[in-house]
């Protein structure tokens, strides 16, 4: 059913309790869940004989072998991965299914696609999917060996298949040499990632025992005596690959132990024909393991050719220091492929890297495959062929841009910078200046997320092109860098756009994207007339040039500034998108309809162009657009539809994510909580980015559910995936937001003013215009708490965010969206000091959010109204509005709403039950009053003992004087003693 790998060992010996393990993973990945299994040991522990004899006996229909390679950032990227879908290809007759993204890795399924910005997350998708269909209906075991050799983008495509593999019935197998990974290994970071995800087992073998080195040595047939075996276990230290060594050696154990594990594996090379241990040299140079073609090519310059080779060869796998595979050898063991290498003397290395430059330089013909660059380039590289490993690793770059692999591509393209500096005539001999090389190493970086790289790449492009020889490289170069700057939040991004318009004028093919970019720079800046005179030029320009990318780009960028739809975090009150503000022109307020007009355009235009980015960016910003004209069910069904069209084009488990958050964010809108966890729990996991996003919305969802752990390992999860030194401000928000909303629900009312103050200190989140009252509608909940609450240092804390808050309110009070307008209204209610200002807020939100359908934003604008009630002594109106609230409770309500609302029934009972009214008609609360006042507290004082404003105080104080019949605060209280009040 399965590949076999051949065992590097002739006895299995002791690890039968983890072949049962395996095997019983593998039982239950049939079941129809899929499961990995990492085998971690030490070089020569055992790991490819245990997986050899699980994929003979795996009860799974199909089984698939690939091998990371040992070539460092040269190395073909996605190597394991194309070697198992070559074999599944071959072997299922599976070559109609696959094709497309797939052909990037595997070139005999036809022409791959061209490379986009896209082009990575629809290979990643298209090879989940192809696992998928193969896995069905009898299982797949997949095995990936040696991960401490991976590239990057096999560990980014490995973690992506572990994420979303779901209910798939596959084993994924992965092997990992433990004692390779040192301190700044990626695998040393990676792989407790991995390990916290569902599914994921690891499996450690340690050295065999005494008693098992002996049944190994028995099964060997060369063990005489029990003192041998102690022997034994003692110099092997109980790796099986030095005991078979040692008992393959012709001396007697008791002979001095060679120096080390290399020369105890050298002893089997040492016996064997000078022929032979030459071509084991040769075939050393090139790794673990050499195609017979290259080989025999190789071999042909020293005079081994043909029938001699073969008899060369032959010893070697008799003595099973090399195994034949498929189409080539490979070395026993790494790790005996290393003492050979080194062992060769100096010259004797560099020979054999001058014979593989020759041969691989000549058979490519000046066209060399991505896998024959990299090696090429290795070669060279090791012979300091300066300008043959430059042109190689230049058409490895390509190859690595050819297949999405973005983390090799900036590697290679480092190498050839490199190289560059070595090379006189480098820019000759690639045909291209070294600002362009530059130009795009930054690019690739930015791609990569490696943000300072990039920005440090495009400077130094800057400083070596000069601005009067090539103008539009200048004009590129600061376009890249102020896009980068953008990404990282940065107000000098603008500085750059600008120079850039400088060297691209308005004629140029790149204008309009320049001018499309600045306006978004400038929209997120705040410089709203800006942003949208500079949307406007670039619309006129994309037109003109035909160029729909930039078009479609322009199209959402001024409907983000006309309709408010640019997606920023989610309220966690009510869980409610935040977006930046609406405004009008000068023509007057654009229509909502106008509007969508411009998105459902840009939707067109994308769809027609294949931009799939700008596509999907644009469904998202079409159902924002609905959700903040409070047309909430339109906008569920546009978020559904664009997840739908990410399914449709391959992206779903990537880009498909942002459109799935926003209909779970819509559906808790509308109270269908049930199916906003589920949807969540369904959500794919993307790149960090999106991840990270996902995270912020399922740790709200706890919050809301009072489910406060369960949100603390999500933030902190979040953290893992987002860290805050390589977020951008924007990105980091989600963080900050949600911490905030677990803190204020818990009610730790001081922590959470304390995240908001850290969160305005980092972003501004405070500014005027930086952020919209459709989410800062929270920040002023938490001040009506902190009032409330009472004390020095919460009312310290009111005091402040209620007057930032103010500054922002009065900020810019042009064209609004609905939904801004409703937290505007929601702010208002909860900063008024004057209780029936408050509640006036509070209730006319509550109408509207009645209309819309926005269940949790009505329920918590009534919650808070019934508060106000009771601080006015108006417990009819309380109960009333309690009635309301209580009339939305039920399955579709968060579980933290509820409580409060419980809590309040409580509060509403015990008014009722109180004791008759007081003498001259006062209310209790009227008389705690006049008490405190009695005592010569100040109003804010009364206030700060009672937990209630200062405003309240003096309506209060207002009431009891008119129902004394009394004009001032000092008769109030001699009336109130008079009527034995105090």
């Amino acid at each position: 059913m399965s590949p076999s790998l051949s065992p590097s060992l002739s006895a299995f010996v002791g690890r039968r309790p983890h072949l049962d393990r395996l095997l019983s993973e593998a039982a239950r990945a049939r079941e129809g869940a899929a499961r990995t299994t990492l085998v971690v040991g030490d070089a020569g522990i055992g790991k490819t004989r245990l997986i050899a004899e699980y994929l003979e006996r795996a009860p799974l229909g199909l089984g698939a072998v690939g091998g990371c390679l040992e070539m460092g950032t040269e190395g073909v990227a996605f190597a394991p991965f194309a070697a198992v879908l070559r074999h599944l290809v071959r072997d299922t007759g599976a070559r109609r299914a696959a094709g497309g993204e797939l052909a990037r890795l595997v070139p005999g399924l036809g022409p791959a696609p061209e490379a986009t910005e896209d082009s990575r997350a629809r290979l990643f998708e298209a090879v989940l999917t192809f696992l998928e269909g193969r896995a069905e209906p009898d299982g797949l075991s997949l095995v990936v060996e040696d991960l401490h050799w991976a590239d990057a983008s096999t560990r980014d495509l490995l973690v992506f298949l572990l994420r979303n593999l779901g209910s798939v019935p596959l084993h994924l197998v992965v092997s990992v040499r433990a004692d390779d990974l040192h301190r700044t290994h990626p695998l040393r970071r990676l792989l407790p990632e991995i390990e916290r995800l569902p599914g994921v087992g690891r499996l450690d073998l340690a050295p065999l025992t005494r008693d098992e080195v002996a049944a190994q040595a028995a099964a060997l047939g060369r063990l005489d005596s029990g003192t041998d075996s102690d022997l034994l276990h003692a110099r092997s230290g109980g790796n099986p690959l030095f005991v078979e060594s040692l008992l393959a050696d012709p001396g007697p154990l008791g002979t001095a132990l060679p120096d080390g594990p290399r020369e105890l594996l050298l002893r089997a090379v040492e016996a064997l024909p000078e022929a032979t241990r030459t071509v084991l040299g040769l075939a050393s140079a090139a790794g673990v393991r050499v195609e017979h073609d290259l080989l025999a090519a190789v071999a042909s310059g020293t005079g081994i050719g043909g029938a001699d080779l073969d008899r060369a060869l032959r010893p070697a796998v008799d003595a099973r220091v090399l195994r034949a595979t498929g189409t080539g050898y490979a070395f026993r063991h790494a790790l005996l492929a290393e003492a050979v290498y080194a062992d060769l003397l100096p010259g004797e290395r560099v020979r054999a890297h001058r014979a593989y430059v020759d041969v691989l330089a000549r058979t490519g013909s000046g066209v060399v495959s991505g896998e024959a660059a990299a090696q090429l380039a290795r070669h060279a590289h090791a012979v300091h062929d300066h300008p043959r490993a430059l042109t190689a690793a230049r058409a490895a770059a390509e190859h690595a841009e050819a297949t999405a692999a973005h983390p090799e591509l900036l590697a290679l393209l480092e190498r050839v910078l490199e190289l560059w500096e070595l090379v006189p005539d480098a820019e000759e001999i690639l045909g291209l200046t070294h600002g362009e090389l530059l130009r795009r190493a930054s690019q690739s970086a930015h791609v990569s997320g490696s943000l300072r790289r990039a920005v440090a790449h495009a400077t130094a492009g800057l400083r070596v092109t000069d601005p009067d020889t090539h103008p539009d490289l200048v004009g590129e170069l600061l376009m890249v860098r102020g896009r980068i700057r953008n990404d990282e939040g940065r107000a000098d991004a603008l500085d750059d756009l600008r120079a850039a318009s400088r060297y691209l004028d308005h004629d140029h093919p790149r204008r309009p994207a320049l001018d499309a970019t600045s306006a978004t720079v400038l929209m997120r800046l705040g410089r709203f007339d800006e942003a949208e005179q500079a949307a406007r030029v670039a619309l006129v320009s994309a037109r003109r040039t035909g160029d729909r990318a930039s078009e479609a780009d322009a199209l959402m960028t001024l409907a983000n500034l006309l309709g408010e739809v640019s997606g920023v975090v989610d309220d966690p009150i009510g869980w409610r998108p935040a977006r930046s503000r609406s405004r009008g022109t000068a023509d007057g307020d654009v229509e909502g309809e106008a509007v969508l007009a411009m998105l459902r355009r840009a939707i067109d235009l994308a769809q027609r162009s294949g931009l799939v980015r700008l596509e999907v960016r644009a469904w998202r910003n079409l159902a924002a657009h609905l959700d903040n004209e409070l047309r909430l069910e339109e906008a569920l069904r546009a978020a559904q539809r664009g997840r739908e069209r990410c399914a449709e084009l391959g992206v779903s488990r990537s880009q498909g994510v942002g459109c799935g958050a926003m209909a779970a964010a819509l559906l808790c809108a509308l109270g269908r909580l049930d199916e906003a966890e589920e949807l969540l729990d369904r959500l794919p996991h993307g790149e960090s980015r999106q991840q990270a996003y996902r995270l912020s919305l399922v740790a709200q969802h706890h919050v809301i559910q009072g489910r406060w752990e369960r949100a603390e390992e999500a933030l902190e999860e979040f953290t893992r995936f987002l860290p805050r030194e390589t977020a951008s401000p924007v990105d980091y928000l989600n963080h900050y937001y949600t911490r905030f909303a677990l803190l204020l629900f818990r009610g730790e009312l001081v922590e959470a003013a304390r995240v908001v103050e850290r969160a305005h200190d980092d972003i501004g989140m405070l500014d005027p215009g930086r952020f919209p009252f459709n989410g800062l509608s929270a920040v002023g909940n938490l001040v009506f708490r902190l009032r409330r609450a009472g004390g020095p240092e919460a009312r310290r804390w009111a005091d402040l965010l209620s007057a930032r808050l103010r500054t922002a309110l009065e900020h810019d009070r042009g064209r609004v969206s609905p939904l801004e307008a409703l937290g505007r209204r929601l702010t208002e209610g909860y900063l008024a000091e004057d209780p029936a200002e408050a509640l006036a807020h509070l209730t006319e939100a509550a109408r509207v959010c009645e209309r819309a359908g926005d269940r949790g934003l009505r329920l918590r604008s009534l919650i808070t109204a019934v508060q106000v009630a009771f601080d006015l002594d108006d417990p009819a109106r309380a109960g009333a509005l309690l009635e309301r609230a209580e009339s939305l409770l039920g399955r579709g309500t968060a579980l933290a709403l509820r409580r409060e609302v419980e809590d309040l029934r409580r509060t509403v009972a015990e008014a009722v039950s109180a004791p008759p009214a007081t003498p001259a008609g006062l209310t209790r609360r009227e008389v705690e009053v006049v008490a405190e006042v009695a005592k010569g507290a100040s109003n804010r004082e009364v206030g700060e003992a009672l937990f209630i404003s200062a405003k309240t105080v003096s309506v209060h104080l207002s009431n009891a004087m008119g129902k004394l019949g009394v004009a001032n605060r000092t008769a109030a209280v001699a009336r109130a003693r008079e009527l034995g009040l105090l």
